[in-house]
């Protein structure tokens, strides 16, 4: 979500922390692409549609840091987490259905380039999301990473346009290589400036089967630029045969 395609589709694995809590180690994603504007009257990311300068503060480390700093579209309480279901075995991803905001989607696996950053998924319009595969498969223990593009090169639709929208107890399915399904339910929705992204809130090791949704958010018409991370939290609740 910054103005460099090439340049800017990941940060640097630079960080020490990050890199003790996940596999690989990843910090803040830059991915966004400089492309369209939301589309006018369009279901726009939460805000997208907000001034220049409001996207564009800054803010403060301890209110980024902290795991409870709501999305400003959220405002229902959320209902109680669903139970967790058993961690599976690695295997990997091979697709992402996401019912209530009408994602579909084969999932491609991400690596990491050259430089050490982070591979995102190609910016074309109708590009799929990607499983970074140094993260742990949708269903082990652990913390699962997903990436989308709110946008693409040429249109202001991506894969993960509607991520924003999700709410706590919404469900969503990946299906694996073992032939199984890996439900996932969402326990909140989470908007982070770039400048403030907390790596350990979201890349974290965790005890149970948890995954990670990640686009853009924060659209500044000035610049052209994604100013935020939108992140989903959910945790496994069922698996069944695909």
């Amino acid at each position: 979500m910054s103005s460099d395609l090439k340049g800017r589709r990941g940060r640097t694995l630079a960080s020490a922390a990050a890199a003790l809590l996940l596999a690989g180690g990843i910090t803040a994603l830059g991915f966004g692409l400089h492309a369209e504007p939301p589309a006018p009257g369009g279901n726009t990311p939460a805000s997208a549609s907000a001034p220049a300068s409001a996207s564009a503060a800054p803010i403060p480390a301890s209110q980024a840091a902290d795991p409870e700093r709501a999305n400003p579209a959220q405002a229902p309480a959320s209902p109680p987490p669903a139970s967790s279901e058993t961690a599976r075995p690695a295997a990997v991803p091979v697709s992402l259905v996401v019912p209530s905001i009408g994602v579909s989607s084969t999932l491609l696996q991400l690596g990491k380039e050259a430089n050490g950053e982070v591979q995102t998924p190609p910016g074309e319009p109708g590009s799929p999301a990607g499983w970074y595969k140094d993260s742990p498969a949708p269903g082990q223990t652990g913390s699962a990473v997903i990436l989308g593009h709110v946008n693409s090169t040429k249109n202001p639709v991506g894969v993960f346009y509607r991520l924003h929208e999700l709410t706590p107890g919404q469900e969503f399915t990946v299906t694996r290589t073992d032939s199984t399904a890996a439900v996932f339910t969402v326990d909140k929705v989470q908007i982070y400036h770039k400048a403030s992204f907390p790596t350990v809130e979201v890349y974290q090791n965790t005890d149970r089967p948890e995954i990670r949704l990640i686009t853009c958010g924060g659209y500044d018409p000035a610049t052209g630029e994604y100013l935020d991370n939108t992140v989903v939290y959910a945790h496994l609740t069922a698996t069944h045969p695909a």
